[in-house]
């Protein structure tokens, strides 16, 4: 029992190391990950209301809910309350500047954002930038000062990317794009 302890010991000891070198690691991989800054500015929106699919979907279901009871219909048979609803979608389109006036033309995006519950969205998007195309994902809740998405990949310097986007409102009618890239090849 003796030589157990000291067995035990030298094991967690192991354990704790091997545990803190990934994420210190990790830490400093994030520290020094390269960050590119972005402005985007609207140009386009293009909005898909499905509320006919919805209307459909409420006659022929499996469920046997009573379609004047949801909560999206009005006496009319219409939507009511302020949408969008769950199945909608929306385009964004955007023209992207390196620099805070909006001088430096430097790209496009395209967000295409699917509409869940509570008006939040998966949203996918795609920075067309100079270097290549930068592809992130994640979810946005429409109205909220701020959103992250993951970077997921990317073509020419940035294939095989990994990092986040971080979003803020900027002046100008613009958002800021802080592009946080790493896991890239060498």
């Amino acid at each position: 029992m003796s030589r157990a302890l000291p067995t035990r010991c030298l094991l967690a000891l192991v354990v704790l190391v091997a545990a803190a070198l990934p994420v210190t690691a990790a830490s400093a991989a994030s520290h020094a990950a390269p960050k590119l800054r972005v402005y985007a500015v609207p140009r386009t929106v293009q909005f898909m209301n499905h509320a006919d699919d919805r209307l459909r979907g409420m006659a022929t279901n499996p469920f046997k809910f009573k379609s004047e009871t949801a909560v999206i219909l009005g006496d009319n048979g219409k939507e009511k309350g302020n949408g969008p609803f769950p199945g909608d979608d929306i385009l964004y389109g955007f023209k992207l500047f390196s620099d805070a006036k909006l001088t430096k033309p430097t790209g496009t995006a395209l967000f295409t954002c699917y509409y869940e519950f509570a008006k939040r969205a998966t949203c996918d998007s795609y920075f067309d930038l100079t270097k290549g195309l930068l592809l992130a994902t994640g979810q946005v809740q429409f109205g909220g000062k701020h959103f992250s998405l993951g970077i997921t990949g990317g073509t020419q310097a940035y294939f095989g990317a990994l990092g986040q986007v971080d979003s803020v409102p900027a002046a100008r009618n613009a958002q800021r794009f802080d592009l946080r890239v790493t896991g890239q090849p060498k």
